[in-house]
């Protein structure tokens, strides 16, 4: 088990205690069956809790979301209306051709040493 996992353990077990009323020896075994795939009967319980940790957690996070949205959408509709205004711009132009290749200088042959 890593140091997270078992922090995480830690932490259900605590909740468990206190939201449920549950023994440490129930709450402990609980958290260990549910790691280990086996029911038992409080193994629901840290499934619910685990979901209600996760929804506390993203909570905050979806109210930010909630937040940026409006402006998120202003900026995506006004860069759309500009890539729309750039299409229909009148293109500038040709440039007019040259009387020498790009790679001839204009101040003609390089001196001798």
């Amino acid at each position: 088990m890593t140091p997270e996992q078992a922090r995480a353990a830690l932490w259900l077990t605590g909740r468990l205690i206190k939201r449920h009323g549950l023994t440490v020896e129930e709450a402990v075994t609980a958290v260990a069956q549910k790691q280990r795939q086996e029911t038992g009967p409080h193994t629901h319980l840290v499934a619910a809790e685990a979901a209600a940790v996760m929804s506390e957690a993203t909570a905050t996070l979806r109210a930010l979301m909630d937040a940026v949205r409006p402006a998120a959408e202003a900026a995506a509709a006004a860069m759309a209306a500009l890539v729309r205004a750039l299409q229909t711009a009148p293109q500038p132009p040709a440039r007019a051709r040259r009387d020498r290749p790009a790679w001839v200088s204009p101040y003609g042959p390089p001196r001798r040493r």
